[in-house]
């Protein structure tokens, strides 16, 4: 079963500091270390650990770090036979700023990922996909991909970040009609329904969007996920976490397999719960883990999968 991911490919670098930096101000970094990222690129990798087959669609300069990148991205088992390279722009970068408490501030070079567009994205680069991810904000690409999908007879999900949800709600309604699967964090959630808080941004949201689930991820107290009239809500896992880069690509991936292996609502968050928490007590936004290493930690506390 092969899953599609369309997206950035990054190249992270992580500093862990104790504080931020004010203005004209130098602090002490507590460690370094760098990684792959981007979330479809992400979003990959985790999906190759549940077990299934990845093929990340997007765009690399013709640079070392692009280079780095898709090495890294082969040696995990994703296909990147359709990325695209363009010349004469640096690959996509980010420098993550990670507190001791695993929160996480970001500064992004997007860089050669611009370079993707819906012309790239062609029937033929789908052969044999059963599902088709968009973790990006660009609805060119989104509405491109919906077409596709919709001619090969896959399912489709679509994680937008903070780069769609800023363009407001009618933009994102247009852009995410018809899909199968859509994630937001809360914070997302309320900057696209103008809502003070998560609950009332679900309603909003639930109501207003044509789409088959709508999955919002709350950080330390869970997820929710609203279907056919159904408002369902899973606490998350306490763990001591280390890094949240990557978190939300992790359970998106875990969510998704479920969701290809028939699984029910509750057991789609219940996993993809589980496999971000255990993400999080892990350095670099790869650190996401396999499948049955969430089997087991759900098991260790009593839960069947």
């Amino acid at each position: 079963m092969i899953v599609a991911s369309i997206g950035n490919l990054n190249f992270d670098i992580y500093l862990k500091v104790s504080e931020l930096p004010g203005p004209d101000e130098n602090v002490e970094a507590l460690d370094l270390y760098t990684g792959g990222g981007g979330s479809a690129a992400n979003f990959a990798v985790a999906i190759a650990k549940m077990g299934l087959s990845a093929r990340f669609i997007g765009a690399v300069g013709e640079d070392p770090l692009g280079e780095i990148s898709l090495r890294e991205l082969r040696a995990e088992g994703v296909d990147v036979s359709f990325v695209k390279r363009v010349r004469g722009v640096r690959s996509g970068v980010v420098v993550v700023l990670v507190h001791p408490d695993g929160v996480k501030r970001m500064v992004s070079y997007r860089g050669a990922n611009l370079g993707l567009t819906p012309a790239d994205l062609t029937v033929d680069k789908f052969a044999g996909v059963k599902h088709i991810h968009l973790a990006t904000g660009r609805t060119e690409l989104i509405l491109k991909a919906k077409e596709i999908a919709r001619e090969i007879g896959a399912s489709i999900s679509v994680d937008g970040g903070t780069a769609l949800a800023r363009k407001g709600l009618e933009i994102v309604r247009a852009a995410v009609e018809g899909v199968d699967v859509v994630f937001m964090n809360h914070v997302e959630a309320q900057l696209v329904a103008n809502a003070g808080d998560h609950k009332s941004a679900v309603e909003k949201l639930a109501r207003e969007l044509k789409v088959g689930e709508l999955v919002v991820t709350l950080g330390p107290i869970g997820a929710v996920a609203f279907k056919n009239g159904r408002l369902l809500h899973v606490d998350a896992f306490k763990v001591n976490a280390v890094d949240t880069t990557g978190a939300g690509d992790c359970f998106a991936a875990a969510y998704i397999t479920m969701y290809l292996r028939g699984r029910d609502l509750y057991e789609r968050l219940l996993f993809a719960n589980a496999a971000a928490a255990i993400k999080v007590t892990r350095p670099s936004a790869r650190a996401s883990p396999r499948y049955d290493e969430v089997v087991a930690f759900l098991e260790s506390l009593g839960y069947k999968i």
